[in-house]
């Protein structure tokens, strides 16, 4: 039998994953949060502003912080994080104006940006560097666990009359219990694998010299922004073309997600996680622009599960590639660098996407998210140089 190295199941790992989960279940709520403008009745042309001016704050926040960040600081700026979302989960009852909507959505992207940023500092020091593919496979799966679960939830809960302020409201009160399993995450001692010293900006410039990094954290930027375009825009979407809960969309993709990953996570670090990554993201590029012309509820269920099945590969071999190029001193840092990336799409997919919906509509937002998709697929499989860094 292979030796495959330590096992990624240590208490900590455990314990992040819980924070992580938890962190990303308060941002799945926002699922309705389309519905929740439209009923205040703010310009439709705003919405896709509003939605992801939460991840603004990551674009800006992030890395600042994430070059200070390390295994001796990262548990207080974390639980900093969680304080800050559960403020500005309680304060969207006590604004209804475009402005002051937008002022919370950022502080909202500030906290989970310092909770998720603190998150991957810790994250990096527990992770054996030859179970990469492994244990970036899993943390996705607790991100993406919310998303499968929350979505129709908030739809019935919403159909049963509970507003979507009081369950936002509720959501704030739980997220304080994150402190919890936070406060129980043991440190890494100086001399393992963590470090007691952030990279700091020199370290930031010296990373960024790389042109292997530089691209795959173009390629994260490219990817999200056709996902966010299609999960923040697809209710409405979903409800005109003949399903009765859109909600379920995502729970059948998410679903599929984590069983790929579950079952497929051990085989991540034995494949060409670039040519995989590639394949997966060209697919995609095929399934986004023929949603666009699909209609029922047999053919969106189909979609979901195709969805699930690329991203449930593709997502976690882009976070392993940028853990397996880093030098270990930057392992953190770049972990960090492609959420940022990830905050960017959140932005710019809602952003552009509502622009496109409001003056063309869903067929060619979908053509827009294939086009996205299609040109990640290309900067992963195209330079051959690219081939040689990552075969």
């Amino acid at each position: 039998m292979t030796n495959r190295g330590p096992s990624i199941y240590t208490r900590e790992f455990i314990l992040l994953n819980i924070v992580l989960g938890c962190a990303s279940g308060v941002m799945a709520l926002f699922f309705q949060f389309h519905e929740y403008l439209l009923s205040l009745g703010i310009d439709p042309r705003w919405h896709g502003f509003l939605i992801g001016a939460d991840a603004v704050t990551g674009i800006v926040l992030q890395p600042l912080l994430s070059p200070y960040l390390h295994g001796g600081n990262a548990k207080k700026a974390g639980a900093a994080g969680i304080c800050i979302m559960a403020a500005a989960l309680v304060l969207y009852n006590f604004t209804q104006t475009t402005a002051g909507i937008a002022c919370v959505r950022v502080l909202h992207g500030s906290g989970f940006v310092v909770l998720v940023a603190a998150m991957m500092s810790l994250f990096a020091s527990h992770i054996p560097p030859r179970r990469s593919g492994e244990a970036i496979g899993l943390i996705s799966i607790t991100r993406l666990v919310p998303y499968a679960l929350i979505p129709p939830v908030v739809v019935y809960l919403v159909g049963m009359s509970y507003g979507f302020l009081s369950i936002v409201t509720v959501s704030a009160g739980l997220a304080l219990l994150f402190l919890v399993p936070l406060a129980l995450v043991r440190v890494v001692p100086q001399g393992e694998r963590g470090q007691e010293k952030g990279a700091g900006f020199k370290g930031l410039a010296e990373d960024l010299a790389s042109g292997p990094v530089r691209m795959l954290l173009a390629v994260n930027v490219v990817f999200y922004s056709a996902y966010t375009s299609l999960f923040f825009f697809f209710k409405d979407f979903g409800t005109v073309r003949g399903m009765r809960n859109p909600g379920f969309f995502f729970t059948v993709a998410m679903a599929v997600m984590i069983i790929v990953r579950l079952a497929g996570s051990r085989y991540f670090d034995r494949m060409k996680k670039a040519r995989a990554s590639a394949a997966s993201m060209g697919i995609l590029a095929v399934c986004h622009v023929a949603l666009g012309f699909s209609e029922g509820p047999g053919a969106f269920l189909f979609f979901a599960a195709a969805f699930g099945v690329l991203w449930g590969v593709g997502i976690p071999l882009l976070m392993a590639l940028i853990f397996d190029i880093s030098e270990a001193r930057f392992r953190g840092l770049n972990m960090n660098l492609s959420l940022v990336m990830m905050q960017a799409g959140f932005f710019l997919g809602p952003l552009v996407g509502g622009l496109i919906l409001a003056r063309w509509g869903y067929v060619p937002l979908f053509i827009f998210c294939g086009a996205l998709n299609g040109l990640g697929a290309a900067m992963l499989a195209l330079p051959r140089g690219f081939r040689t860094v990552f075969r």
